[in-house]
Formats: C-alpha cells, sequence, structure tokens
C-alpha cells in the first residue's frame, strides 16, 4: 500500500468515525428526558415520621433531577373541620433546579385529612401525560400506603398506568400502621409498583435515607 492510498484510508475512517459520533450526539439529543412526579405524603398519619418523609424526598430529587423534570406533589385539606379530605396539590412543577425543589420540600408540612392515595397517583398520572406526553415517565410515593376515601378503584389506576407505561416506586412506611392496615398498605403500594414495572422498598427497621434511596433505584436512563 503507498503512501497515497494509506492517507486516502486513514481520511475515510476519519470521516466515518465522525459521522457515526454525530449520529449518536444526535439520537442522545432526540431522546426525551425522562417526567418524574414525586408524591410526598403530608396526611396526619404521617406526622410523627414527616422528616423523615422530608429526606427520604430530597434523596429523591438529588437522584433523579439530573436527569429530567420533577414535579413535587403532597396532601391539603379541603372540606369543614369534622369532615377534612386531603386532595393532592401540586408544588412545583417541572424542574431541575435541585435546590430550589429541595426549597419547595422544606415549605411542606403536615395537614390533617382523610387520605385518597390512589385518587392523588391518578392526579399524578394525569399531569405527567399532560406536561410531557411523549417523555419516559416515573411516579415515586413516600408514604404509610393507607387508603382511606379514593374514588378510583386500584385496578383501574393499574391498568391506565400500563396504558400510558407509567412506573411507579415507593417507600412504604408502614411501621407504624396497626396490623391490619399495614398488611393492606403494602399489598396496595407492592401491587402498584409491581405491576408498573417499579419497585418498592418497605423498611422494617429504623430508616437509613441513603440505603433507601439507594435500594428504591429509581429509573434514570
Amino acid at each position: 500500500m503507498n503512501k497515497h492510498t494509506l492517507i486516502r484510508l486513514v481520511h475515510s475512517i476519519v470521516i466515518a468515525m465522525v459521522m457515526l459520533t454525530t449520529s449518536a450526539l444526535a439520537v442522545a439529543q432526540q431522546k426525551p428526558k425522562i417526567s418524574y412526579g414525586v408524591l410526598l405524603d403530608s396526611t396526619g398519619s404521617m406526622r410523627s415520621q414527616f422528616p423523615i418523609v422530608l429526606q427520604i424526598g430530597k434523596g429523591i430529587i438529588h437522584q433523579t433531577a439530573a436527569h429530567g423534570p420533577v414535579s413535587i406533589f403532597n396532601f391539603a385539606s379541603e372540606g369543614a373541620a369534622n369532615n377534612w379530605r386531603s386532595v393532592p396539590v401540586v408544588r412545583i412543577e417541572q424542574s431541575q433546579d435541585e435546590a430550589k425543589l429541595n426549597r419547595t420540600i422544606d415549605d411542606l408540612y403536615v395537614q390533617g385529612g382523610q387520605t385518597a392515595l390512589i385518587d392523588a397517583i391518578q392526579l399524578i398520572s394525569d399531569r405527567l401525560q399532560e406536561w410531557s406526553p411523549d417523555s419516559e415517565k416515573v411516579i415515586v410515593v413516600v408514604s404509610d400506603g393507607e387508603d382511606r376515601v379514593s374514588t378510583v378503584k386500584a385496578k383501574d389506576l393499574i391498568q391506565q398506568l400500563e396504558d400510558r407505561k407509567i412506573k411507579v416506586f415507593a417507600v412504604g412506611l408502614v411501621r407504624e400502621l396497626e396490623s391490619g392496615k399495614r398488611g393492606k398498605a403494602t399489598k396496595l403500594l407492592m401491587t402498584l409498583t409491581t405491576e408498573t414495572g417499579g419497585r418498592a422498598v418497605i423498611p422494617k427497621g429504623s430508616v437509613n435515607i441513603q440505603d433507601v434511596v439507594k435500594e428504591l433505584a429509581i429509573d434514570t436512563n
């Protein structure tokens, strides 16, 4: 092989490599980021564990914010004093600013009312579908899993989540529930996460925030 032929060959290889790199970058840029909805349970049953809820929330934000926009939801009281209902509300929409997201978490506080956990997850599903219809979507729930007054049935919610390809991940802080309620809440969280391709972490003893978030292993790719 003479010198000129070798130069042409090297030149062709360089051009091919540049084209492949450019193509790969274009594909990466076109791929939508994951859209996250984080529900931090602020109802009365979480009062004694609420500092842990907030710390886990910040751990989740640290794990996810770099990979896509995060929206934070919690509950607010609605109705008369003798018939309060906790309704889901969004506190910040579609942000990747970790400091701003953490400040939002710091501003959350416990409010009374009957919990509608399934209704809340459906609302988050609807909002994520509205905001990011073409993106992969993930819902992360930090709760004791107790649901008292939801109007949506779990099986209907799961069907909707499957249709929209939305995964649910959950941290179940169920240890302070009565035995019967604990089993029901654990089953609900396990069913929601397993059926949608997510994962549930149910701490049995003291909660190590870093271990819980690591075990949760939320999708970030």
